[in-house]
Parts: C-alpha cells; structure tokens; sequence
C-alpha cells in the first residue's frame, strides 16, 4: 500500500543528489539541457563532447549556476577512449550513476546520394558509438544505473516527404536506421544488465527543429502542423523524462522507449 502520508521518500524521488552523470553529446543543444537538467537536481554532470570548447563552455554555464560539472572530450567512436573515459570517470568520482547519450553523426544526403563510406560514417557515430558508450558505461556501473540512449521519431516512422518544403532536405535514411538500432540495442542490454540492477532505456524526441540549423518558419510550421498538440517541441520538454530514467522514480523500468514527440508517433 502506499502510505498515506507524505514522506521523504516521496518529495525525493526524482532526485539524483550525489550521484554522478555521464552525458557523451552534452555539448550539443539538445545535450547542453539535458546536461544542466540533470545538473538542477543534484548531479554531477561529466560533459562529454568531440569539441572541448563547446564542452568547456557547457560546463562553465553549470557551474555559473552554482551547479556541479566538468567538461571532458571524446569520440566515440573510438573504442578505446570510450572504455577509458567511463573507467576514469568511476576512478576518480568513485562512482558512475547514469549514462545519457545524445550522440549522432549524419551527413545530410538524400537517399540516392549517399554513398557507402556515408552510410558507415554515420553508423561509426549514430551505431556503434552507442554500442561503445552502453557498453561502457555498464561494465563501469558497480552499484546499479540507469543507461539512456536517445532513439528518435524517426526511428519508429519514415519522415513524410510533405513536412519538408523544397529548399529543406529531408532527414536522411542513415539517421532513422540508426536510431532504430538504439531501440533493439536498449532492448538487449536492459536484458543483460538486469541482475545487475543497471536499466537501460531509450528517448525518442519528436519534432525539435531548434537543436538543428533547419529553422526556418515554413519548415516548422509543416513540421508542427503535423504533431497533435499542435507545435514543436522544446528543448526543456526533454528534461523530465531523462530526470525520471535516471531517478529512483523508475525503479522497474527498463527495455522501454519514451517517445517526447507531442504525439507525432501516435498517427
């Protein structure tokens, strides 16, 4: 039963006081929000990003806060400093609490344009970089953790030609492959880490043209025209769900994908 008081326990569920967090792709947009919701209630955000001074400036806006976070820099999808860099984080901070990566790599071409280095390119970062930093990151989680990859829309539905006007490309194939991928792989390891109580999970965000240079008025009003609460999302509207997989709040969790799209999946 559920007491019927309240209780610590309860105005902490969401908390992750104390706890250190992992965020390969922080630097980005999408990632520097996410970087600094975990940071407001109560982590220790490692920002990771390919470009130290994005990264540097990502942190320093965290700690400006009076907040906690370092700025770290990182390919990943290079095997090696992927593995080191979870295993330094636990070194030194003694702990790894939750993994949250935004990573993705894409080059933009149309689907007959796209060649096969492209194509691997893209799966280099989008694919097997997250296979490199889940991997990581449970084989470094000691006390149980929560692993959350960003999947998105269009891992679970085809763009519709009809959203992009004719200036805008539309999202390339490699992309939505990848990100289908994520789905599966969080499937597989959620299985495989859950003796060790470690949940692994995946985000779908929806229509959020802010975080790309796609932001053109015709472009998002096509893009909101098409999502049933009837605009884009924002950055911010992220944060809840990356602070309840990362949190106590969901404890019995795992295997599951959250799709923050305004409903855009639902039709």
């Amino acid at each position: 039963m559920l007491p019927m008081e309240p209780s610590r326990e309860a105005s902490n569920r969401f908390s992750l006081d104390k706890t250190v967090a992992w965020v390969p792709g922080g630097a980005g947009a999408l990632g520097a929000v996410v970087a600094l919701g975990l940071a407001q209630h109560g982590a220790h955000v490692v920002v990771s990003g390919r470009q130290i001074e994005k990264a540097d400036a990502t942190a320093q806006k965290i700690n400006d806060l009076g907040l906690s976070a370092e700025a770290v820099t990182l390919d990943v999808g290079d095997e090696d400093a992927v593995d080191a860099q979870a295993e330094d984080i636990v070194q030194r901070l003694g702990r790894l609490d939750s993994c949250v990566n935004l990573t993705y790599y894409s080059t933009g071409k149309a689907f007959n344009q796209l060649t096969a280095a492209d194509w691997e390119a893209g799966m280099h970062v989008s694919s097997t970089g997250a296979f490199l930093v889940g991997r990581a990151a449970g084989r470094s989680m000691t006390g149980g953790g929560s692993i959350v990859q960003f999947s998105s829309m269009y891992g679970t539905v085809s763009p519709d030609p009809r959203a992009y006007p004719e200036s805008q490309g539309i999202n390339p194939p490699d992309y939505g492959f990848a990100k289908a991928g994520i789905q599966q792989l969080v499937r597989y390891q959620a299985v495989h880490l859950a003796p060790r109580d470690i949940r692994v999970n995946s985000i779908s965000p929806g229509p959020f043209p802010g975080s790309t240079p796609q932001g053109d008025a015709e472009f998002i009003n096509r893009l909101a025209s098409r999502v049933p609460l009837g605009r884009v999302g924002r950055p911010e509207e992220l944060i809840g769900a990356v602070v309840f997989l990362c949190s106590g709040a969901s404890s019995f969790i795992t295997g599951e994908n959250i799709a923050v799209d305004g409903g855009w999946t639902s039709w």
